[in-house]
């Protein structure tokens, strides 16, 4: 069975709750002590100092130098194929005059300058065999 004894109990807590809420001074007080903002307002922008244009140059140059290592590492591999190619030519008695030609058009085209003096040397070395072996093989 339902007990229907205390029916205007909940508007006396309902205005109990009310009063306690909107109580005046000290919920305005209590708003103001808890809920200060710790941000701080927003100001202008602040200027680029030298040393921020001088990180964000460097920055700008690592990404360059790795694309450039890149495509130097890509060539040096490239080259390599072409030089496994012309050693399997002479292997099999035959290597086209047309593969030659492509080979060196690839080692005479201009190749981008890298900062590492490493995969310069590299790179240049293999250029270097594979122009002697083209030379041989044109004569």
């Amino acid at each position: 069975m339902i007990n229907v004894n205390n029916i205007n109990k909940t508007k006396e807590v309902s205005t109990a709750k009310t009063r306690k809420a909107g109580g005046g001074d000290s919920f305005s007080a209590y708003l103001k002590d808890n809920l200060k903002t710790s941000a701080p307002g927003i100001t202008g922008s602040n200027a680029i100092s030298v040393t921020d244009a001088i990180f964000a140059a460097q920055a700008a140059d690592g990404e360059e130098e790795k694309q450039i290592r890149k495509k130097l590492c890509r060539r040096a591999s490239t080259l390599l194929e072409k030089l496994e190619e012309i050693r399997d030519g002479l292997l099999d008695g035959h290597i086209s005059k047309d593969r030659l030609i492509e080979i060196s058009r690839m080692v005479k085209e201009n190749r981008p300058a890298s900062q590492d003096a490493a995969l310069q040397e590299i790179l240049s070395e293999i250029e270097l065999r594979v122009e002697v072996e083209l030379a041989k093989l044109m004569r």
